[in-house]
């Protein structure tokens, strides 16, 4: 069941002035749990510059305007700051002859995809690079003082989707270096192969990806790194995102129903009424998502479990001389006088 105060964020978003106090009595609306509801959908900025665009502050409270423009004002501060950043960054990058292209939030500012720059709450700067580049990036970053605080292991199974956080006692906004666009397993699904033209192209300029394919990013990355395409919730911030992307020739019928998240993603939101499309199922559909829901969670659950950390660990004691001299002194810290098999078994089950 959709709240009250959902109603009216949703007519406020995405509804012309007129329509905004449809389905709903104002006076129902408690104030406090809208803020809630905006502030947990990161939409506390787009809901002040929405209601300021439309003219209907006057169906607010004083003292609840004055909070969200003092959140929307912050945030645009923070977000020119960010563009200022991301341009600097891009032309250390070039200087080094790095090929790069800006991704998410990021990419939709620098893309103008919308009206104002205060609308969107942005993290980090994220950025992909080529495979052939990381280790140059890596010297390059470190030699202007970015550095992470993130632990790092000395091995991994699957390589990361990015390299680790890293901040600038300089700067005000972390980065976030990537790889790939999502994590191991998926990348099937959407890869970074997608964007080997932009990376063709040699001009020094910043580089966003077009369009249709931030579209495409954002729904891959709600569902699957976000989890959503498993727990059915939406986020009002991606929903968002891919209203003002506009990508008519996207929103289909046909091309929604021939990949599986963005079909659930619209299906989800259905409810809301925000685009004009609905996604009719058929029963047999229906219950081949839940099935493939259900596989794809069966398989994360058991990737994730006890057994999946015992084999990395076994494949660390191969690789790393330090975790292999780590896990020997334990060792002989703590089971005295057992085989060197009892002992392994022993710490490796604790």
């Amino acid at each position: 069941m959709i709240s009250a105060e959902e109603k009216l964020l949703v007519n406020v978003l995405y509804k012309p002035e007129s329509e905004i106090l449809n389905g709903i009595e104002i006076n129902d609306i408690n104030f406090d749990n809208l803020i809630k509801l905006a502030s947990r959908h990161l939409m506390l900025p787009a809901l002040f510059f929405n209601i300021n665009k439309k003219n209907v502050s006057c169906l607010f409270p004083e003292d609840f305007i004055e909070y969200i423009k003092n959140i929307y004002s912050i945030n645009k501060a923070r977000n020119t700051v960010l563009l200022n950043e991301a341009k600097e960054l891009s032309e250390l990058l070039y200087e080094n002859n790095i090929n790069h292209i800006f991704l998410k939030g990021t990419a939709l500012l620098l893309s103008n995809v919308f009206e104002d720059i205060g609308e969107r709450m942005i993290g980090d700067i994220d950025f992909i690079i080529q495979h052939k580049d990381k280790q140059k990036v890596e010297k390059v970053l470190e030699k202007n003082n970015w550095f992470t605080s993130d632990i790092v292991l000395g091995f991994k199974i699957f390589k990361h989707k990015h390299l680790p956080r890293m901040v600038n006692k300089n700067k005000t906004i972390a980065i976030e270096p990537h790889l790939e666009l999502l994590s191991p397993g998926w990348r099937g699904n959407f890869n970074s192969k997608k964007l080997i033209n932009t990376f063709k192209d040699k001009t020094k300029t910043i580089k966003t990806p077009s369009k249709p394919f931030l579209f495409d990013h954002c729904i891959n990355a709600l569902q699957i790194e976000d989890r959503r395409f498993f727990n059915s919730h939406h986020s009002h911030r991606s929903v968002y995102d891919i209203y003002r992307l506009d990508c008519k020739k996207s929103l289909t019928i046909k091309n929604i129903k021939k990949d599986i998240f963005i079909k659930h993603f619209f299906i989800t939101i259905d409810k809301f009424k925000i685009f004009d499309i609905h996604v009719n199922d058929n029963l047999f559909n229906l219950y081949f998502d839940k099935l493939y829901r259900a596989v794809i969670k069966s398989q994360l659950s058991i990737l994730s479990s006890r057994v999946f950390s015992i084999f990395k660990q076994l494949i660390n004691l191969f690789v790393s001389s330090a975790y292999r001299k780590h896990v020997l002194n334990k060792i002989s810290n703590h089971y005295y006088n057992k085989t060197l098999l009892n002992y392994l078994y022993t710490w490796l089950k604790a």
